[in-house]
């Protein structure tokens, strides 16, 4: 799901609907979460590791994609953020010298927020039982963005690269996951992780904060 001025779309990943996550467990499982949030799991370090370095220079872009966004490399959350901005630097044509994302904690609040809601409320959408979209949300949370976009994933087991695969593994240039993560427009995101045992609750928010950051160049590459 995607906000740009007055542009909106959705889009969502459903790997294995669940009955309900309450039985999993009982109580504040902040213990269980990822203290920051979007798309990560907890047994997902080594498929990572490729997108914590500082290797992912870009010479065409004049962008360093491996340093670190700001976030606890140790956490499945961050190491998602590194993910995005792999796929930024092995997508430059697509991405369009997108920047490299930072990590925004306010985001990842509200992204670990909407993952632990959608487990608790048995639910799997960008819209909340309330009717909150992600951009209530953010603004509920005080984030004054200029664009902003979601993906949320969720499955049985879910890792963080095996989300991250699925939502690039969609069509190019098409309003999707992938055009989220690969958009030159945003700048910073926040990775939201709800990890039950055996169901992994993912969300991803992305945002913007300034007009300056919004692109009126076309993308060759992807014809507009």
């Amino acid at each position: 799901m995607r906000h740009k001025i007055d542009a909106i779309w959705f889009v969502l990943v459903l790997i294995a609907m669940i009955a309900g996550c309450s039985a999993l467990g009982g109580g504040d499982d902040d213990d269980s979460d990822s203290s920051t949030d979007d798309d990560a799991s907890d047994d997902d370090v080594s498929a990572d590791d490729d997108a914590s370095g500082g290797s992912m220079y870009s010479d065409a872009c004049g962008i360093d994609y491996g340093a670190n966004p700001g976030c606890n490399s140790s956490d499945p959350a961050c190491q998602m953020a590194m993910l995005i901005n792999q796929d930024r630097y092995q997508n430059p044509q697509e991405a369009d010298c997108a920047p490299a994302i930072k990590w925004n904690d306010a985001l990842a609040d509200v992204a670990l927020a909407h993952s632990t809601d959608m487990c608790n409320r048995n639910f799997f959408d960008h819209v909340n039982p309330d009717g909150q979209d992600p951009f209530d949300r953010m603004t509920a949370a005080g984030i004054q963005f200029v664009a902003a976009g979601e993906n949320i994933a969720m499955g049985t087991g879910l890792t963080v690269s095996q989300a991250e695969d699925m939502f690039m593994d969609e069509p190019e240039c098409t309003p999707n996951h992938r055009s989220n993560i690969l958009d030159r427009d945003f700048t910073d995101a926040g990775v939201g992780v709800y990890d039950r045992g055996a169901f992994v609750y993912i969300t991803q928010d992305f945002a913007s904060f300034n007009f300056s950051d919004i692109r009126t160049d076309p993308n060759e590459y992807c014809g507009d």
